[in-house]
């Protein structure tokens, strides 16, 4: 697919690499991930990724009768001391071929270790920043390239956010920029904006 919607793999290769590059500078944690030296006779086989850990309070996480709730409801030090709890997300964007533009996969658990206690969809769309955003397109998948199952932002929509940021130097940081707010808290630093500007 080719057009002022799409992405190339070209470009989504340029592009990812330019957002890693500045990642490194301003130590943000994204890498580059999969076969590097085949990047040009394969299409698709490598992606951006970056996996965060932090601590959240609250049970919006955890069902009642879960045993990730740490402290049970008798507990008269919960009002006074929560608890937090670990989470750790992780973020993929691959570059789909069927659609030609990039896709957004991610994961959270629930936990210290990746792959421990992962979070459901319904959990997902609950820590979307604006509780009235709901990304109606969240679905689970297996990831093409790991083999694993994993969430993501059906691309469906993708194709247009390409078509408003087409002028832009970098379309994969205008697009990452548009669909992070729906996507478990992916927080993008502004000075990734510096890459889309046409000097």
């Amino acid at each position: 697919m080719d057009g002022p919607g799409t992405i190339t793999w070209e470009e989504f290769v340029e592009n990812a690499e330019s957002f890693v590059n500045m990642s490194n500078r301003i130590s943000d944690g994204w890498e580059f991930r999969g076969d590097k030296i085949h990047l040009q006779s394969v299409p698709g086989e490598a992606y951006v990724a970056r996996q965060r850990k932090r601590y959240i309070t609250g049970d919006y996480l955890a069902p009642e009768n879960d045993d990730f709730n740490f402290v049970s409801e008798q507990d008269p030090f919960e009002a006074d001391c929560p608890i937090e709890k670990p989470l750790v997300t992780e973020h993929h964007v691959l570059w789909s071929m069927s659609y030609g533009v990039p896709v957004l996969y991610f994961n959270g658990w629930k936990s210290d270790f990746p792959g421990i206690n992962p979070i459901s969809v319904e959990e997902a769309q609950s820590l979307v920043r604006n509780a009235e955003l709901r990304y109606t397109e969240l679905s689970q998948a297996i990831h093409p390239i790991l083999g694993t199952p994993f969430l993501y932002l059906h691309p469906c929509m993708s194709h247009e956010l390409l078509q408003v940021t087409s002028n832009s130097k970098n379309k994969l940081i205008s697009w990452l920029s548009t669909v992070a707010p729906a996507a478990l808290n992916l927080e993008l630093s502004s000075e990734y904006c510096q890459l889309t500007v046409i000097k």
